[in-house]
């Protein structure tokens, strides 16, 4: 996790904190968006490193709530943590932190949901999905 964070860091200009915490707010908020059956899943296929920031209250309102989150407010808490400001820039670093969620989680399927499921909300919240009001 640490190595993603560094190169997050170095490749947008902000510091290894930063970077830490927008992954960190990344991560919490594709959990809200999931399906608590998807969250609860994914708790288990992501990184223990991502998921031992969160609290026992968060991880239990993960896995029983789904939040309506969309891109303009995965942007807006992105802008938040880090301080850039420039859109497209933004638009770069969340689907880096989202294409980086997905690829370091290791997926198992005997719960039952497919990939597909598993990572639906992250398709919801990336760039290439239409923003839903």
């Amino acid at each position: 996790m640490q190595n993603i964070i560094g190169m997050l860091a170095s490749s947008f200009g902000i510091p290894p904190q930063v970077a830490s915490s927008a992954v960190t707010g990344l991560t919490q908020m594709f959990l809200q968006r999931s399906t608590p059956k998807a969250a609860s899943g994914l708790m288990s296929a992501l990184p223990k490193e991502a998921t031992d920031q969160f609290n026992d209250d968060d991880k239990q309102r993960f896995t029983t709530t789904q939040e309506n989150l969309n891109r303009y407010d995965l942007l807006k808490k992105l802008s938040e943590i880090t301080k850039i400001k420039d859109i497209d820039k933004l638009d770069d670093f969340a689907d880096s932190v989202l294409d980086s969620i997905k690829k370091n989680a290791k997926i198992n399927t005997s719960d039952g949901l497919s990939e597909g499921e598993l990572f639906q909300a992250l398709k919801d919240l990336s760039k290439d999905h239409p923003t839903q009001a």
